[in-house]
C-alpha cells in the first residue's frame, strides 16, 4: 500500500508541476513549461508521510489537499518571490470545507484563520518583514489548522528561516539586504504542525 501511495503522490506532484508552470505563465506570461522533477518527488514523500501517520481517512484527505496547496505555494513564491491571492483563497475554502465535514469546528477553524491573520500582519508592520501574500496564506492556512497549529506553524516557519537565512549568510550566497522569500518557511511550518 506504501508504494501505491507514493506512486499516486507522484502523479499529484506531477499535476502540481503543471498547476506551478501555469501559475508563472499567469505571473510573468511566458510560455515556458518545464518538468521540475523536485517537485514530483517531493510530492511523493509528502504524501507517503502523510499515510504513514494517519492512515487512510479524513486527516489523511485534509493533509492531501493542504499540502498540495502548500507545495504550490512554495514553488510560486521561490520562482517569483510572490504568493497569488487564488491560492490564499483555495487554502481558505479547502479549510472551511472541513468544517462543514465535521473534522473541526467552526470556531476552532475561524480563530486559526484570525490567529495566522493577525499575527503575520502585526509583523508585516515592521520594515521589510513581510509581505502581503504571507499574511493572507497563513490567513487560509489557519483554516486548515486552528489556532494552536496555527501558532506552532508560524513559530517553526520564523526558526526554520532564521536557521536557513544564517546559513545562507555564512556561505555569502545570499546578503543581509537580500530578500528570501517566507512562503517556503510558512509551507514547511504548516506542514510539520499537522503532522504533530
Amino acid at each position: 500500500m506504501t508504494i501505491f501511495i507514493f506512486f499516486i503522490g507522484l502523479l499529484i506532484g506531477l499535476l502540481l508541476n503543471l498547476a506551478v508552470n501555469r501559475i508563472s505563465y499567469d505571473i510573468c506570461k511566458s510560455k515556458i513549461y518545464s518538468v521540475n522533477l523536485f517537485i514530483i518527488f517531493i510530492s511523493g514523500i509528502l504524501f507517503l508521510t502523510l499515510f504513514l501517520r494517519f492512515g487512510f481517512g479524513r486527516l489523511f484527505i485534509k493533509g492531501e489537499l493542504m499540502t498540495a496547496i502548500l507545495i504550490i505555494v512554495s514553488f510560486v513564491d521561490l520562482k517569483h518571490e510572490i504568493i497569488p491571492d487564488k491560492l490564499w483563497i483555495l487554502a481558505l475554502i479547502g479549510g472551511m470545507l472541513f468544517v462543514f465535514i465535521g473534522d473541526m469546528p467552526l470556531i476552532g477553524s475561524l480563530l486559526g484563520m484570525l490567529t495566522g491573520g493577525i499575527l503575520l500582519f502585526l509583523l508585516a508592520l515592521l520594515p521589510d518583514a513581510l509581505g502581503g501574500g504571507d499574511i493572507k496564506i497563513m490567513f487560509g492556512l489557519g483554516a486548515f489548522l486552528g489556532p494552536y497549529k496555527t501558532l506552532w506553524a508560524i513559530f517553526l516557519a520564523f526558526a526554520l528561516s532564521a536557521v536557513v537565512s544564517i546559513f545562507l549568510l555564512v556561505l555569502k550566497i545570499k546578503g543581509r539586504k537580500d530578500h528570501i522569500p517566507f512562503g517556503p518557511f510558512l509551507a514547511l511550518g504548516s506542514f510539520i504542525s499537522f503532522l504533530i
